[in-house]
């Protein structure tokens, strides 16, 4: 996603990257973000500025910690709003403390409205 200004992106995915490794460190097969991946430059985002005018459009990010998703994508530039939350499970277990227990089929998750014109999943 492009930020305002290239420091703010690398820092973003530093972060995104440091909650990813936290999450993946804990499951089978997969290994956590080491302090080289940190260090990668960060690839120059696709940004479909000629697009004419569109509907606002939603995603749905889980990984890490909700509020830390929330904290790094309310700062980019064409996101109008972040909401954080649960995915994945029963709507009667999405409390902190049961998901917390990891029974609940939940993952902390963010929905992102944002404008296709300004960022893109590029």
């Amino acid at each position: 996603m492009r930020m305002r200004r290239a420091t703010s992106m690398r820092t973003a995915a530093r972060a995104a990257a440091l909650l990813a490794g936290l999450a993946l460190g804990s499951v089978p097969g997969l290994r956590a973000v080491s302090a080289a991946d940190l260090d990668q430059a960060v690839p120059a985002a696709v940004v479909d500025e000629g697009k004419p005018a569109a509907p606002l459009e939603t995603a749905v990010l889980s990984g890490g910690c909700f509020w830390g998703m929330q904290a790094v994508f309310e700062h980019v530039n064409g996101v109008r709003r972040v909401w954080a939350g649960y995915a994945g499970g029963a709507a009667s277990t999405a409390q902190y403390e049961e998901v917390s227990t990891g029974t609940t089929g939940h993952a902390e998750s963010v929905q992102i409205l944002f404008d296709p014109r300004k960022v893109s999943f590029g």
